[in-house]
């Protein structure tokens, strides 16, 4: 079974700004490693050795990283001149393509490398020419996302960001995993961009299905998916509990940090590079890379001049002064 895989990652990630204005989305942290990093390490865990991503046109960032932190992978890099919606981005690949089934997964989302084998047997096996990722997903995120008729092993309809209970077809997601045969292409040029001025993966799936072509899906026990800075935050506590195994209070520390003895840390992350102060108190925060820490955080993400503090759900936004 010989499976590529393309990352998407050229988005301009503006749900996480201020966070990713000098960051790629795919690049911001989980437990000090990039959120990329994570992807091409379950891709190679899942044997699929053939990594490509698609970038903006003038990232060095990504390219750097990678090449540094995989020096014995060749990877491919592709940039996409003009953001026109996700298909259009999947439609980047096609000259590079020398497998005849390729995984598609959006840079801020990680799934298993159990999974992703999973997936692409049930593709294979299947003679799927299309293979969607799924989870389970409450309404109200849903409107952010998509919505999906699936019976029988079968996706028979994808309705983006439903906006009304009316509109929902099950209380399941197409996640942003998938595994297209090389079909997709040429569906994807003969489709048209939607009212928000894209050309959307949607589009070509349900285009698929409509002219008999097999869809399939997967239900994903577990998707981890970094779209706003509330993600950011609680997939780095997650995370950080998850390796605590039981023990409380303990933290992950970066490279090159200064921290006054004085200090208090507890249940934090913090980033590369960063100072934290005389007197300061840190609890359930997680500080991004280069970051001077002069006062108290709590249940904080922080970075620079700026940061967002979660309390009971609600977000609070806030310049430090």
């Amino acid at each position: 079974m010989t499976v590529s895989a393309f990352i998407l990652a050229a988005g301009v990630g503006s749900r996480l700004h201020p966070f990713s204005y000098n960051t790629p989305k795919p690049m911001l942290p989980l437990l000090n490693k990039p959120i990329l990093q994570y992807s091409i390490e379950r891709l190679l865990k899942a044997d699929i050795q053939n990594i490509g991503i698609v970038i903006q046109k003038d990232d060095k960032i990504i390219p750097s990283f990678i090449n540094m932190a995989f020096p014995d992978i060749n990877t491919l890099f592709i940039a996409q001149e003009k953001a026109l919606g996700t298909a259009h981005a999947v439609l980047q690949v096609e000259e590079y393509l020398t497998t005849k089934h390729f995984l598609v997964i959006a840079g801020d989302s990680l799934f298993s490398a159990s999974f992703l084998k999973e997936l692409c047997r049930t593709h294979i096996k299947e003679r799927n020419n299309i293979t969607l990722s799924l989870e389970i997903m409450e309404f109200d995120l849903m409107k952010e996302s998509s919505t999906v008729d699936y019976r029988n092993g079968r996706v028979l309809e994808v309705r983006e960001k439903p906006q009304t209970p009316a509109e929902i077809l099950s209380d399941l997601n197409s996640a942003a995993l998938y595994i297209f045969s090389k079909s997709i292409f040429n569906i994807i040029k003969s489709i048209e961009k939607t009212k928000r001025g894209e050309y959307e993966l949607a589009t070509a799936i349900n285009k698929t299905i409509r002219h008999g072509g097999r869809v399939g899906g997967l239900i994903a026990k577990r998707v981890f998916h970094i779209s706003t800075s509330h993600d950011l935050w609680r997939y780095n506590l997650k995370f950080l509990h998850k390796i605590q195994k039981g023990r409380v209070n303990e933290n992950i520390i970066g490279k090159n940090v200064h921290i006054d003895e004085s200090a208090v840390i507890k249940n934090s992350i913090i980033g590369d590079n960063s100072v934290v102060k005389k007197g300061v108190e840190l609890t359930s925060s997680v500080v991004l890379p280069n970051t001077i820490i002069d006062r108290n955080y709590e249940n904080s993400i922080v970075q620079s001049d700026y940061y967002e503090c979660f309390t009971d759900s609600k977000k609070e936004q806030a310049l430090l002064e």
